[in-house]
């Protein structure tokens, strides 16, 4: 009277497996490009954050030690090496402290292709991404900038842009590129 019900056979079918892989690529194919596209934007607002820390550290050892610090930025190679200048030269002599050198992430280069500058008051396309004379800053005693104001220029890749500018008071701001609307904000 009562029907005996056998036990189901323990794993998986083929058919489940195909589908569940599937399902695994599918999904990965949609992902994957969005996290692609998040770690560029990642690494370049990390590079800009790097950055401004590193040239703040150097204004604050000009004012501590009361000696020109310099920042010379290398555009071919990406990289940028901060020192102390204490004979004012704006070379790195033998017994000169390097406060330390850095290079940008693998998909951010100093870059001004494409975009309008200065970022305060945009006038015309950005030629050289270290506006600042013979690709240095100095920061004298005082922690102010020697010749004036300037922009770092720094892009990704995917053509996103940040700009690091010092004003005449030697303040610095961070502007953002938008693409869309060919503006810094």
């Amino acid at each position: 009277m009562f029907c005996k019900v056998l036990p189901r056979e323990a794993g998986v079918s083929l058919l489940e497996i195909v589908t569940s892989i599937a399902v695994v690529f599918t999904l990965s194919a949609i992902a994957f490009p969005q996290i692609g596209r998040y770690w560029q934007a990642y690494q370049l607002d990390s590079a800009i954050q790097v950055l401004s820390s590193n040239l703040e550290v150097a204004r604050y050892t000009a004012i501590s030690k009361r000696q020109d610090v310099v920042a010379r930025f290398n555009v071919i190679d990406s990289s940028y090496e901060i020192f102390e200048d204490p004979n004012g030269n704006v070379t790195r002599d033998a017994g000169e402290l390097q406060l330390g050198s850095y290079a940008l992430p693998r998909q951010v280069q100093f870059s001004g292709g494409g975009l309008l500058g200065p970022p305060s008051n945009p006038s015309g396309s950005v030629s050289d991404p270290i506006t600042f004379g013979n690709d240095r800053i100095i920061f004298n005693l005082e922690g102010k900038l020697n010749g004036g104001t300037g922009s770092i220029y720094v892009q990704n890749t995917a053509g996103d842009a940040c700009a690091l500018s010092y004003n005449m008071a030697s303040r610095m701001k961070i502007y953002n590129w938008n693409k869309s609307s060919q503006t810094w904000r």
